[in-house]
């Protein structure tokens, strides 16, 4: 074997394990499983060192050469603490095992130190047998802790443990037994072991161990691809240095234009290969960010979230819940599962609500993990009660997961989540992504309530507006009658008088009634499946009652127009104003008029198919005199009017109706030529909605 490579992979484990004791260090010195595992790394990083060294400068160092050897006999013995620590194994047989080695170890050494292991292999021998067996003692020491666990969770991180280090102590072990001579693949395996038990040592969830693994898997295939396509455009040519470079420099090149493309692929297929679940997760959570993002009614929020989680099939409780007008508690808007608290006091559940505060997801299983150590190392006065008050809100609201709505440090609501299939349900990437939800979830809260703040806006600023005019309009009859009844004060009755009184009156009364059902918060519509065309003929027959042989009617109705689900009243009142104003239009002009009521069928984008939305148009056509620009942008204000004794309130009203009905009304006027007014409502297509016009031009 190549020594150089022995050098270097020694080179490089001396590197990293150095990195890993000074990381878990930095992390906390004052830990005493963080000073064992950097004490193992540190004999292991003397022992790579003074390994190199040794190979390098050969048999001419017997010096450096027995340094290396004890610094072997060394390395059973920091191992052992560290798992012995790891574990917490106090007992009496853990403890005598390792003063059964420490004793070895002292013996071998003397032996080293003497030079007897040069004068005879026994020695060599004994060394090499005492490493093994103390290695696989300190992984006996995790199988006894192993057996008396309960935990599931915690059986899974030391099962992981047990068959990774096996792994890795046997093929470290391998290396150094004569003929094999592969050193490069116990130093490499080693240095993934520590890397895993650094791992483990910090991330007490199984489910982030399991990421961990599954990434591990995803980068050693990509890097194998990467190796392999080197090696196939390579490895033929390193005889003849001229075609090496040439090879290596167009290796290069390949994999610089291969690589993004290709660790994209790798990853995509490695990752739904191994975290199916995750990604299809994530692809929820995405959805329900982006249609939480489009609410501004927060009523909405919690039928949103808690109708895409369940979707996703992650969830089988969970319950949103909003802070109360007052601040005093929190109530649950909506929930899955079975019933969870539906009050949360502020006062009583103060502990678990800081928590919420301060953190972005509060974990059941976390909890429960730190309630434990507390037990065991001690806690200040008030911290378990504590800790105990938080538990039981977590249990009184069927919560594993707590994710709170956090605005300017306020706690705007919270959702709780639990699948109750599983123990540890949600990893730390997942965590991360349901904390991006809750966030989206603040801010349409924050929209929300800026929203009511400008629609309360504009509401007063549109009652001001509305009691200007209504002002207006009742001051006009008023004024009328007043001067109506001063002539009649003292003198005989009039009955131009006594008629200008009664019309002043109707006419207040209808502004007042007109005013009233605009005013009238939105009544909701009676909706039932609508005849357009039938509903569009009744209303023209009251027309042509009102308004006799002036001017003309003429109907265009689509032969089959689909029925809508509409209010038919609520539509005769809108044909109804449409139509009248419509005539009076062509009655100021002077001249009798054509009135053309026109239905018609527009597909909506993708209508051909079954259940989707179509548009039904109702077009009431005049000749009139037409609407100029300034007046028609003001035409649905309400008591906008441009009529001598007309109200204004006829089309905002219509306009407000046909609103309520999910349709809209549009407005198109050529000056001297006339205007239409058109009612737009949504229909549902069936297979089939053949579209067919009756022949133009029928007179009514």
């Amino acid at each position: 074997m190549d020594l150089w490579i022995r050098i270097q992979s020694a080179l490089l484990a001396a590197v990293i394990s150095s990195a890993l004791a000074v990381t878990i260090l930095l992390r906390n010195r004052r830990n005493r499983l963080y000073q064992l595992y950097a004490t193992f790394n540190l004999n292991l990083v003397a022992w790579y060192i003074s390994d190199a060294l040794s190979v390098y400068l050969g048999a001419s160092t017997p010096f450096l050469d027995k340094v290396r050897v004890l610094v072997a006999i060394m390395i059973p013995l920091s191992a052992l603490r560290f798992f012995r620590a790891f574990v917490s194994d106090k007992s009496l047989l853990s403890d005598r095992m390792y003063r059964l080695f420490v004793a070895m170890a002292v013996v071998l050494a003397v032996l080293v130190v003497a030079d007897v292991h040069r004068e005879t292999e026994l020695v060599d021998r004994a060394i090499y047998g005492y490493i093994c067996i103390a290695l696989y003692v300190s992984l006996y020491f995790i199988y006894r802790r192993f057996k008396r666990l309960e935990s599931k969770v915690e059986r899974t991180r030391l099962q992981y443990l047990m068959v990774s280090g096996a792994v890795a102590f046997t093929l470290a072990l391998l290396d150094y037994l004569p003929g094999i001579g592969y050193y490069f693949f116990g130093n490499i395996l080693t240095i993934l072991f520590l890397y895993f038990v650094f791992q483990i040592i910090l991330k007490l969830r199984v489910l982030d161990l399991y990421e961990f693994l599954g990434r591990a898997i995803v980068m050693a295939t990509f890097s194998f691809v990467v190796a392999g396509i080197y090696v196939t455009l390579v490895v033929w040519w390193r005889k003849e240095i001229d075609l090496f470079v040439f090879n290596t420099l167009i290796a290069s090149i390949v994999l610089y234009i291969l690589y993004e493309p290709m660790r994209v692929f790798v990853e995509e297929r490695m990752n739904h290969l191994l975290f199916r679940e995750r990604y299809e997760f994530e692809a929820h959570l995405e959805a329900l960010r982006r249609q939480m993002s489009t609410l501004i009614n927060v009523e909405d929020l919690a039928d949103t979230i808690l109708r895409r989680l369940e979707t996703s099939r992650r969830v089988t409780h969970a319950a949103v819940y909003l802070l109360e007008e007052y601040g005093l508690a929190y109530s649950a808007q909506a929930y899955m599962g079975p019933l969870p608290l539906r009050r949360l006091d502020r006062v009583t559940h103060h502990p678990f609500l800081r928590r919420l505060r301060d953190q972005a997801a509060v974990v059941l299983e976390n909890l429960e993990r730190e309630r434990k150590q507390l037990e065991e190392h001690g806690a200040p006065p008030g911290a378990v009660e504590e800790l105990d008050n938080v538990l039981a809100t977590m249990t009184a609201l069927h919560s594993g997961v707590a994710l709170p709505f956090i605005a300017d440090g306020h706690v705007l609501g919270f959702l709780t989540i639990k699948d109750d299939r599983l123990r540890e349900a949600y990893s730390s990437e997942e965590l991360r992504l349901l904390a991006g939800v809750a966030a989206q979830a603040t801010l349409a809260i924050e929209n929300s309530r800026l929203f009511d703040k400008v629609r309360d806006r504009d509401r007063l600023a549109a009652l001001g507006e509305m009691s200007a005019g209504l002002a207006h309009e009742i001051r006009n009859p008023l004024g009328a009658i007043k001067g109506a009844a001063q002539l009649l004060e003292g003198g005989e009755p009039d009955p131009e008088m006594l008629r200008i009184i009664v019309d002043e009156t109707n006419r207040l009364n209808t502004v007042v009634s007109e005013f009233l059902d605009y005013a009238r918060p939105n009544r909701k519509p009676n909706l039932v499946e609508t005849d357009v065309n039938r509903v569009v003929e009744l209303t023209l027959d009251v027309v042509r009652a009102d308004n006799p042989g002036r001017h003309e009617i003429q109907t265009r109705l689509m032969n089959v127009l689909p029925k809508v689900q509409s209010d038919p009243e609520q539509l005769r009142h809108v044909f109804l104003n449409l139509a009248q104003n419509a005539m009076q239009a062509m009655t100021a002009t002077a001249q009798s008029g054509t009135l053309t009521v026109t239905t018609r069928l527009v597909e909506s984008r993708g209508a051909a198919l079954e259940g989707e939305t179509a548009l039904i148009r109702i077009e009431f056509a005049d000749v009139g005199a037409g609407i100029p620009d300034e007046v028609r942008k003001n035409l649905f204000i309400p008591f906008f009017t441009t009529k001598q004794r007309g109200t204004g309130l006829g089309l905002a009203l219509s306009l407000r109706l046909v609103r309520n009905l999910g349709g809209n009304i549009e407005v198109v006027s050529r000056p001297g030529q006339g205007s239409t007014f058109t009612v737009v409502l949504p229909a549902r297509l069936s297979p089939v909605s053949p579209l067919v016009l009756a022949p133009t031009g029928n007179p009514s």
